[in-house]
């Protein structure tokens, strides 16, 4: 299941990871049987704190360039605000290392998608998110994927999540951005199938 966070493009934005947690709940607690949460980014952040707040909803976790916590620098807070389309074309330059390749006009047109007031919920929420400390909850295996080249969430993001949550593996994708589903699908399609197929067995028990 595809789940759109609020505002994505559709409902109104939400600026705080509980908040987009909580929306998130129903989609998950309708699905029968084993349930593996899948984020990227911010989206990554969401599943955390889910997975950390109702641990029975969550068996295992993908965590695409994602952290405990997403720093925003002040200058970028206040740049989203005066100027949304500029900051949009600098996220483009971060999101992939080639965005002219035909999925960098799928980014593009869903990042266009989604209007200023939510890429400003956004970073607001990314700013405001920190589950240093709070992750030992985290019943669920974890498999984190950084991208080599991200600068949005650089890699140390993700090793200081993956030391925190209590079982993780991290893996690194050289040359891929902010987005290595995009920048090195075939990769990261079969690290996340691998994962999810042990996932499957651990909870038969087999």
């Amino acid at each position: 299941m595809a789940v759109d966070l609020p505002g994505h493009p559709h409902g109104a934005a939400l600026d705080r990871l509980e908040d987009l947690a909580g929306a998130l709940a129903p989609a998950v607690e309708s699905l029968e049987g084993q349930r593996a949460l899948v984020g990227h980014s911010l989206g990554g952040a969401v599943a955390l704190e889910l997975a950390r707040s109702q641990p029975a909803l969550v068996d295992g976790l993908v965590l695409i360039a994602s952290g405990a916590r997403l720093p925003v620098p002040e200058a970028v807070m206040e740049r989203v605000q005066a100027d949304p389309s500029g900051e949009r074309r600098r996220l483009m330059d971060g999101f992939l290392a080639d965005p002219d390749r035909p999925i960098g006009r799928e980014v593009r047109a869903a990042l266009d998608d989604c209007g200023d007031e939510v890429l400003a919920a956004d970073y607001a929420a990314c700013a405001a998110a920190d589950l240093r400390g709070r992750l030992a909850a985290v019943r669920a295996p974890a498999l984190v994927i950084a991208g080599g080249d991200d600068g949005l969430t650089p890699p140390w993001l993700s090793e200081e999540l993956a030391r925190e949550l209590p079982m993780a593996q991290m893996i690194l994708v050289p040359g891929a951005r902010h987005m290595p589903m995009a920048d090195a699908d075939g990769t990261v399609n079969l690290l996340a199938a691998a994962f999810l197929a042990r996932l499957e067995l651990t909870l038969a028990g087999l």
